[in-house]
């Protein structure tokens, strides 16, 4: 396991040719059943372990153009360094999965993979460009991409994926970056009126920022719409309580140092169902905010944790599926 640093790391992949198949479970094997089951399986031709029941598809490799269901190809090389993604529902069936490069010196940005309701590629553009190592991000309550910079004075930029909006190719820097951070990912409680968004800090004393919007939809976070305000705190655990407790305070000093000494280097975050789960890949924990009790609870990642999961490195992006008990990580 590497050392984690303020620094992004990169890992240069090796070739893999193309597969659908799985082989034998490995020894994470569990008697439990679920949405997909608990077993793991080994893809031997592209060298991963997935769930039992998934199947795996290569569908573009870095530096190759990218084949179209009509027989086709686009225009572009599909992009290096990939990192952070999400997938946006687009009119018709269809849908676009964004994808972050976190390539750096000016070249990262994010890309669109296109498919129709069929799950048929039909197009791939770049959305948007002369960033730097952009790591993650999230999905927003009204359909667009946040993608964030993790460098010193890196930003969170918003892009519209959707090519029949009036945005559609004019990304906007947001103000969730306040005056610039090393920041990973983006996740939103949305039950309210006014969207709160979230954003982790890969530091050592990179603070939580909770950053709550007066509206919603496009120019909610930039601060060009009329009426529009944003209130951003920041996280502070109290361990000490019982049960353990947090707060969210307007110092970001308090915030950076609260970091520093639970939950260093944080990555991946997801909110659901009124908890908001992040993790330290530092301590290679994951913490569970409860929003509505401001209580909150601590888990270390590993072979024990939620799912019986084989994870052993330091954790990096995290979903939390809707749909059942399951939390996924990179």
């Amino acid at each position: 396991t590497p050392v984690p640093t303020d620094q992004p790391t990169k890992v240069t992949p090796s070739p893999t040719p193309v597969s659908t198949t799985a082989n034998q479970p490995t020894n994470c094997e569990s008697t439990e059943t679920g949405f997909l089951g608990y077993d793991l399986v080994m893809n031997d031709a592209l060298k991963l372990l997935v769930n039992e029941g998934l199947e795996v598809k290569r569908i573009a490799k870095k530096n190759q153009k990218v084949q179209f269901i009509n027989g086709e190809k686009s225009d572009i090389t599909y992009h290096e360094w990939m990192d952070g993604a999400g997938v946006i529902p687009l009119d018709e069936g269809g849908y676009v999965y964004v994808s972050n490069s976190e390539n750096d010196d000016g070249t990262g940005g994010v890309w669109g993979l296109y498919f129709n309701a069929k799950h048929e590629i039909i197009g791939f553009r770049k959305l948007l460009g002369d960033t730097t190592w952009n790591c993650s991000g999230g999905v927003s309550p009204w359909k667009t991409w946040i993608s964030c910079e993790e460098t010193p004075t890196g930003q969170c930029y918003e892009v519209d994926p959707d090519p029949n909006s009036e945005h559609h190719l004019t990304p906007m820097q947001t103000l969730l970056g306040g005056t610039g951070g090393q920041y990973e990912a983006v996740a939103v409680d949305d039950r309210g009126i006014n969207p709160v968004f979230f954003v982790t800090e890969d530091k050592w004393n990179g603070a939580l920022r909770r950053v709550e919007s007066s509206c919603s939809g496009w120019g909610a976070l930039h601060g060009t719409r009329n009426g529009c305000t944003l209130d951003t705190k920041y996280l502070r655990l109290r361990p000490n309580q019982d049960p353990p407790s947090f707060t969210w305070v307007t110092d970001k000093g308090v915030g950076k140092t609260s970091a520093a000494n639970h939950f260093p280097n944080s990555e991946g975050i997801a909110f659901h169902n009124g908890k908001l789960s992040f993790v330290s890949k530092t301590k290679k924990e994951m913490f569970t905010l409860d929003l509505d009790e401001e209580t909150y609870e601590e888990e270390r990642t590993g072979l024990k944790f939620r799912g019986k999961g084989s994870f052993k490195g330091q954790p990096d992006q995290t979903l939390d599926d809707l749909d059942s008990n399951y939390m996924y990580f990179t």
